[in-house]
């Protein structure tokens, strides 16, 4: 029964043992519900802390980080964005993990200690460790701990030194030797980008002529089923038959017919995995090493296709991001 029913029943009741029996039904009604809430809300701040905690799992391949979240433009002081966006593109640490560093060691420099075991500054170093990674990141001939510039320079060169590129999760315990630390820090980091592109550049997989793009990474109306799908990556338009270059150094994963793909060929390139989708042909072979530049097979337009293009996606720690923002440049060398 409704609990406002039941209130309006109690009041139109004349009998004093009526409203005393609907009196205790009222009460043990009104228990029930603000129990049922409770244990609901509490489900889900579990369901949310677990899913967050989980963030900081699996990421094995170095990354750096896309466009900023809107998130993370309102959290991060804004005169701090440009500094880690810039220890980024010196070390190839990304940025976000830096400034969630910043979050969690400092607040972004309200509290820069010493802290309890003798850290300091605005990314909160050992002496002994500042000592070893310190830089100049503004380049006055000094080297601050509590300068913004110099921390977040010194923590990405820590961070590479320790092989960010190759196990970052293992860089960042080293950083702070808790793994309930390095679940926190990417954590926050995936709240202020939730893109990660593989470290250097990728060659462009086409002849340098053909540039133009199609169809872009993102929501996008599937040009075949007539309805509104995620696009994974980027289409390249070009003849048919027209040589299709790996872009990096890598083994080959996949080198036949891929659903909706058609003919594909998957690179692993150990920082990340390429795919090149809607092939004619194959001229490569599952476990077969190939070097950037190399064919691994023609342009086509093979399975679900609406004319001869290129495919092409790039996975990191298994996402998708962007091509555009990872692949180099075409410069008509090929």
């Amino acid at each position: 029964m409704d609990p406002r029913a039941m209130v309006i029943a109690f009041k139109t009741v004349a009998s004093p043992k009526e409203r005393k029996n609907l009196s205790v039904k009222i009460k043990y009604l009104l228990i029930g519900s603000a129990a049922l809430f409770f244990f609901l809300g509490l489900a889900t701040v579990m369901l949310i802390t677990a899913v967050i905690g989980s963030l900081g799992v699996g990421i094995t391949s170095g990354f750096r980080s896309g466009a900023p979240t809107a998130f993370a433009v309102s959290d991060i002081p804004a005169q701090y964005l440009p500094v880690f966006l810039k220890a980024q593109e010196k070390y190839g640490v990304s940025w976000a993990v830096l400034a969630a560093i910043a979050k969690v060691e400092s607040s972004f420099g309200l509290n820069m200690g010493p802290s309890e075991a003798g850290a300091v500054g605005f990314m909160q170093f050992m002496p002994g460790t500042w000592e070893k990674y310190k830089q100049d990141g503004n380049g006055d001939g000094v080297y601050d701990p509590y300068n913004p510039w110099d921390a977040v320079f010194s923590a990405a060169n820590m961070l590479h030194s320790n092989g960010f590129e190759k196990d970052p999760e293992k860089a960042l315990y080293l950083y702070n030797h808790a793994g309930w630390y390095v679940r926190k820090v990417m954590a926050i980091a995936f709240q202020y980008s939730s893109a990660m592109i593989p470290p250097g550049q990728g060659m462009w997989p086409l002849p340098s002529r053909y540039i133009s793009i199609s169809s872009g990474y993102g929501m996008r109306l599937h040009p075949v089923l007539k309805e509104y799908r995620f696009h994974d990556g980027i289409d390249i338009p070009a003849p048919a038959g027209t040589p299709v270059f790996a872009v990096q150094d890598g083994r080959v994963a996949w080198d036949r017919s891929k659903g909706g793909y058609g003919l594909c060929v998957v690179l692993n390139h150990g920082s990340c995995t390429t795919l090149y989708a809607h092939l004619s042909e194959i001229t490569v072979r599952a476990g077969q090493e190939v070097k950037a530049g190399e064919v691994v097979g023609s342009v086509g337009s093979t399975g679900l296709s609406d004319g001869p293009h290129l495919h092409f996606s790039v996975y990191v720690n298994s996402r998708p991001c962007n091509p555009e923002e990872w692949l180099a440049v075409p410069s008509g060398n090929y």
